[in-house]
């Protein structure tokens, strides 16, 4: 059987009406070592050339003509336009940029010339000095040769108007104006004294991502997502979830800008929290659970049902996606809201006159990372340091693959099938990760490392008894990394760690 029909076949698993879901493996492939080229980035989007002027403005969104150049870049990838190419080979030149590092250039969008460069486009942020938020300039670039649009296509329709839509959207600043209502208030950044004496070396912040409503680092990506699903004219919002202090934000935003929620989870996560389960049903939510051919309930299987759901309701239906993963122009949208948690730590450090040496987040899907990371990447002085967990490390461990949409990179067999993952952590425990923190890795912008289970439990108590929070497992992997490195740069240097809200996971019948 040609390797086109085994694809196809893979396809109609989205569409499937079973209940378990069909999986996003693809059985008895033949190995085949193929790099996808994507399509040029100055192509447009696939947009229909015979809609009338009354049918291009769909829900508040103008859908160019036919011929017409579009102002986005398109990520387009099919199989059939594939090319064999050499590895590591890349689809653009990026320039190089230089950027000022330790004045107020980056906050208000300014760059000048400093002797520290880094081959990437240049970060305009979207908060501003005195904490208010402007229109910002809207970027698909930033992935190398990751990322892409390898979606069926009757998803393409949904992915054409959400591009478009975005982008009229960022553009507007009555958005940003009734984003503002809306978002969560800067959590705070403080010095961790305990853990600074523990360390003996560099002084340790600590982003408070914790302070959330119901802990969850992702709640400026959510919300983004929400009014801009209404902005698009739709009545329901599905989205993947892992830990479910992100269900229960996304719930309870649902229920109170008047949207239906889903909140597809793994079975395994979603047996582990169970009250935090029945708290997110308590909001008003739809819960589906789902798990992999092989077993496994985890945010992988979430994402795989998440997907089908949204093709299977492209009409009605605004998919969030949690994490920076997916088709594009999925990934772009999520790290526009999400980088305003970096553009904070920017902020409140430049207010005291202190510039960050090392940032510290840890990586599962990458919403902490594009956060954190996104506004410093082209200050080649801050060492951007994520910490997978040991059995979760598709940055550390994993090869190029193509999953969920994108070309990223992910945990395979030999024969290209992708292999179960394992964290104590739900938001941890992914096979793969985002297209762009993958470019990061492969450019060796960030440095990577892991930590096991017994670490983040470990790093989970040096923060309850040290500075008396109870962290996220995701973010407890990262303490012990963050100790080291704070000793190690040494003191009068400065490590921020991102800590994120508190995950009750039932384990051997106690509550972490």
């Amino acid at each position: 059987m040609s390797y086109a029909l085994h694809w196809m076949r893979y396809k109609t698993c989205l569409f499937s009406s079973e209940n378990r879901v069909c999986g996003d493996q693809s059985p008895h492939i033949p190995a085949r070592k193929v790099i996808i080229r994507p399509a040029p980035r100055n192509d447009s989007a696939p947009i229909p050339g015979n809609l009338s002027i009354s049918s291009r403005v769909k829900r508040g969104c103008i859908f160019p003509r036919k011929g017409s150049s579009s102002p986005v870049k398109s990520y387009q990838s099919k199989r059939a336009d594939s090319k064999i190419a050499s590895e590591g080979e890349n689809d653009t030149e990026p320039a190089t940029f230089s950027v000022a590092t330790k004045n107020n250039s980056l906050l208000s969008g300014t760059a000048t010339k400093s002797a520290q460069q880094f081959t990437g486009t240049p970060y305009i942020p979207i908060l501003q000095v005195d904490g208010g938020l402007r229109v910002t300039q809207l970027t698909f670039d930033g992935y190398g040769t990751f990322g892409g649009q390898f979606a069926p296509e009757s998803i393409m329709g949904f992915l054409s108007e959400v591009t478009f839509c975005f982008q009229a959207t960022v553009s507007d600043p009555g958005f940003w104006s009734e984003y503002a209502r809306f978002r969560p208030a800067p959590t705070s950044l403080h010095v961790a004294s305990n853990l600074t004496s523990l360390a003996k070396g560099a002084t340790i912040w600590l982003k408070r991502e914790d302070q959330n409503d119901y802990g969850s680092h992702k709640a400026r990506n959510i919300t983004g997502q929400l009014l801009l699903a209404k902005r698009m004219g739709r009545q329901e919002v599905v989205t993947d979830c892992a830990s479910a202090k992100h269900g229960s934000f996304t719930a309870a935003m649902c229920a109170r800008l008047g949207l239906r929620c889903v909140i597809v989870m793994g079975t395994d996560d979603a047996q582990a929290q169970s009250n935090d389960v029945a708290e997110i049903k308590a909001l008003g939510a739809k819960v589906l659970t789902t798990c992999t051919p092989s077993g496994m309930g985890s945010l992988r299987a979430a994402i795989t049902e998440a997907l089908r759901y949204a093709v299977c309701h492209h009409e009605s239906a605004y998919y969030l996606m949690g994490s920076p993963v997916g088709p594009s122009p999925l990934p772009t949208i999520t790290r526009t809201f999400q980088s305003i948690l970096g553009e904070e730590v920017m902020h409140e450090m430049h207010a005291q006159g202190i510039h960050p040496d090392a940032l510290v987040v840890a990586i599962g899907g990458g919403s902490g990372a594009v956060g954190l990371f996104r506004p410093f990447l082209q200050d080649v002085s801050v060492r951007l340091v994520g910490v997978e967990a040991a059995q979760a490390a598709p940055l550390a461990t994993g090869e190029l693959g193509v999953l969920h949409g994108a070309r990223t990179l992910m945990l395979q067999s030999p024969e290209g099938q992708i292999t179960d993952s394992h964290s104590i952590s739900p938001d941890m425990n992914l096979s793969t990760v985002g297209p762009e923190v993958a470019y990061w890795k492969n450019s060796e912008r960030i440095e990577v490392s892991t930590a096991t289970d017994e670490d983040a439990i470990h790093g989970f108590e040096v923060l309850r008894d040290q500075e008396c929070i109870l962290s996220g497992l995701d973010s407890s992997h990262a303490v012990r990394k963050t100790l080291d490195l704070a000793n190690s740069l040494g003191p009068g240097k400065n490590v921020v760690l991102m800590v994120t809200g508190r995950d009750n996971i039932a384990m051997r019948g106690t509550i972490l």
